[in-house]
């Protein structure tokens, strides 16, 4: 059996890929799910653009995609290439703590930030995506959600990851526990059976009243953005807002009527660096990307490509890179309307090549001090901070979507909502389930990411678009928790530094490290962690070891994400779909 020189098995497509490319001229539509990938195809085929396809299968992906912890209760983080104008643009998409939320609070009552209604946020993925509608898109909220109303109320067979994970005694359990979250997931009390046709007619109606909304504002002379935002007043200002509130004060939680009502989603300027030509471009810090932003700063210095394709150097540089990142993160990334993160220094040149200064290329390092941009010092003598150290572990969670149409446009989206059924539930009669996001929330005063009323936590999901000498070149994303900088990075070099097709960098094998706090309660370390999957030599498994890495080989597609990327070359696309999960890229 032929072998590469670090011992992968080629693939039908090329050195690790046994799918094809998927080719398209005048529209991309990925997602997470055959049918999340149909929803945005069938908006490009009705004449929408990027925009309408993407709000149309991020709809669809909230009804489908509940056990890969998406659903309508949840955030988003989002991008737009706009070909019109030529800029890329950013929408909040995180939902915000109820404003009775303290860290006194917090810790005279439990000490923790305990699971379930009181690690929730205001959900902030209808908002963003109507947000975006409004202003880029082209169809009505109505037409954007026809997809989702048909799922949730004609509904779709239960495929068999869905089937299996709310067989899962944790999700199971939980979900046995809320009424209206067994009356929904539990049909005659049992996990849907595979095949069976699982309907949410609660989550039908709420979407419906969302379009009646509409229907009425357009009625009465509203223009189509006006109609829109009659859509989502409905959501945050409604009946269902109301029924919503209810519901999170049945089971304790701390929320009123405002806390909804009061909730916007504003554009923002998105932050981007420089990469060998490229220019990778993300959401500000309500999200980590951020992180790979300035490892890829810091890996400006390294001629990854002469290190050679998964090589224990080039794995080694970059695990440690991303340490150094991480490590910023923990010290200057927060909700950017309430702390004031250093954008300048944190993605300068300058600092990238002070921080690389600081990479031991021999020696795996269990931890890295932070740096300080402001003042241009590669390092600072931070105060401890006391660790939990955990097993290493994956958190699942969230989806990735993307979309391009004829006309140049791109979107980039990575929905979530965090153990959305290990966690959360169904609130009351309105088919949404409710986020845990809020556990990511620090109870540390001087953290970035302090708990306090309205404020955002810094979410793991994040999203990229990618230009490449001033011109769109790629959508970027996937899920994975913590795992979603270190995977994007790999994808990315992939491409950028070793040449690959983006069907081979999704499928090329992964490692993934643990030697940074965890974004979820309690927030757990790993010193040295690393994860290899198994596809990886043992060769290349041992020289990491012999440079001081806790080496732990999994199964061969072990790191489990959920690429669908798609890349742009003078008017043709083509795109890739991880095999890890059930992403499908569908080409027009």
């Amino acid at each position: 059996m032929t072998t590469t020189a670090n011992g992968a098995t080629p693939g039908s497509h090329g050195t690790y890929s046994h799918r094809p490319l998927v080719w398209g001229r005048q529209g991309m539509s990925g997602g997470g799910t055959q049918l999340t990938a149909q929803a945005g195809m069938r908006a490009l085929w009705q004449g929408g653009n990027a925009v309408d396809a993407a709000v149309a299968s991020a709809l669809a992906a909230g009804v489908l995609e509940p056990t890969a912890h998406y659903t309508l209760g949840g955030e988003v983080a989002m991008l737009l290439y706009d070909a019109e104008s030529g800029k890329v643009r950013s929408v909040v998409g995180q939902g915000w703590a109820p404003r009775a939320a303290t860290i006194d609070l917090y810790m005279e009552r439990w000490g923790e930030i305990p699971p379930g209604v009181h690690s929730s946020t205001v959900p902030g993925v209808i908002s963003a995506l109507l947000t975006m509608l409004g202003a880029h898109g082209t169809t009505s909220f109505g037409q954007a959600a026809a997809s989702a109303i048909e799922l949730a109320d004609g509904g779709f067979p239960a495929y068999p990851l869905f089937s299996r994970t709310i067989a899962t005694p944790a999700r199971f359990a939980n979900l046995s526990a809320h009424v209206d979250s067994a009356r929904v997931f539990l049909p005659d009390g049992s996990p849907p059976a595979v095949g069976s046709n699982f309907r949410q007619p609660d989550l039908a109606r709420t979407l419906s009243l969302m379009a009646q909304a509409e229907s009425d504002a357009l009625a009465v002379g509203a223009d189509r953005e006006g109609g829109i935002q009659a859509a989502r007043d409905c959501f945050y200002k409604g009946d269902p807002a109301r029924r919503m509130v209810a519901a999170l004060k049945e089971i304790g939680g701390l929320y009123e009527y405002e806390d909804f009502a009061e909730y916007e989603s504003p554009f923002e300027e998105p932050i981007s660096v420089d990469y060998r030509g490229y220019t990778v471009y993300t959401n500000r810090t309500w999200t980590q990307g951020v992180a790979l932003l300035q490892t890829l700063s810091i890996l400006e210095g390294v001629d990854l490509a002469a290190l050679g394709h998964n090589s224990p150097e080039a794995i080694h540089v970059q695990v440690e890179a991303l340490k150094l990142a991480m490590a910023d993160r923990e010290r200057y990334a927060g909700d950017p309307d309430f702390v004031d993160v250093p954008f300048d220094g944190l993605l300068s040149p300058r600092y990238g090549a002070m921080r690389l200064s600081l990479l031991d290329r021999q020696r795996a390092q269990a931890e890295y001090p932070p740096g300080d941009p402001p003042a241009m010092r590669a390092a600072v003598n931070a105060a401890g901070v006391a660790r939990v150290v955990e097993a290493a572990g994956e958190f699942d969670g969230t989806t990735y979507l993307s979309t391009a149409d004829a006309q140049g446009n791109m979107v980039s989206a990575t929905p979530s909502s965090f153990a959305g059924l290990a966690q959360g539930m169904v609130l009351g009669d309105t088919g949404i389930v409710i986020n845990c996001r809020g556990c990511y929330f620090w109870l540390d005063a001087d953290n970035p990411n302090a708990l306090a009323p309205h404020k955002r936590p810094r979410t793991t999901p994040c999203t990229f678009i990618v230009l490449k000498d001033g011109k769109p070149f790629m959508t970027l994303g996937t899920p994975g928790g913590d795992s979603q900088v270190q995977s994007n990075l790999q994808v990315f070099t992939n491409i950028a530094d070793f040449g690959m097709d983006v069907q081979e960098a999704v499928s090329a094998p992964r490692f993934c490290g643990y030697s940074f706090p965890s974004s979820p309660w309690p927030h757990g370390v790993s010193p040295n962690r690393l994860s290899l999957e198994g596809r990886i030599s043992r060769e290349t498994a041992g020289a990491l070891a012999e440079k001081g890495h806790d080496v732990n080989i999994i199964g061969p597609w072990g790191i489990v994400n959920g690429f669908t990327p798609i890349v742009a070359n003078n008017g043709v696309y083509t795109g890739g779909a991880d095999p890890r999960r059930d992403a499908v890229m569908l080409g027009w």
